[in-house]
């Protein structure tokens, strides 16, 4: 019998995959901390950030990810698994949103991890079925021209 089964490799493939995934999370925990200044929403960065939660929110995760900016959807389709199954397994439990205030938005022309851009983060307040309290942040880069979400955050 070889050292390594079928099994035992797509096991291996599913912990590298899933840690590369999470430092990927990681990394936007990090962009929402990065430098970063206190600016009046962009009404446009807005409106890109409500399609993509109407979509996201839905639990249409496949066509949310492929909403995000071309940059961050060349992970290709493993990618977008580990992005469906994070949110499977950590944003659906929460329930539908309840409620969301935006209550802030930041800027930054700096993203660890990431070309220099435009990146606005937008900040929000929600309620969702089986979380009372939660905090967003929702990462928008305007690579193409136009404002598309790049990461989203929550806790």
């Amino acid at each position: 019998m070889p050292p390594f089964s079928v099994k035992t490799l797509n096991a291996t493939t599913v912990v590298c995959s899933t840690a590369i995934f999470i430092v990927a999370c990681s990394e936007l925990v990090t962009a929402a901390q990065a430098p970063s200044r206190p600016v009046k929403p962009d009404p446009e960065a807005v409106a890109a950030g409500n399609r993509w939660f109407a979509v996201f929110d839905s639990g249409d995760y496949k066509t949310a990810h492929r909403m995000q900016a071309k940059r961050v959807q060349r992970g290709g389709a493993i990618h977008e698994e580990q992005f469906v199954a994070w949110a499977r397994a950590r944003r659906a439990p929460l329930g539908r949103p309840l409620q969301r205030k935006l209550t802030g938005a930041r800027f930054s022309n700096t993203l660890p991890g990431a070309p220099d851009g435009n990146y606005e983060f937008l900040l929000y307040k929600t309620s969702f079925q089986r979380k009372a309290q939660a905090e967003e942040i929702l990462t928008l880069t305007k690579e193409s021209g136009h404002w598309e979400v790049s990461g989203y955050h929550f806790k």
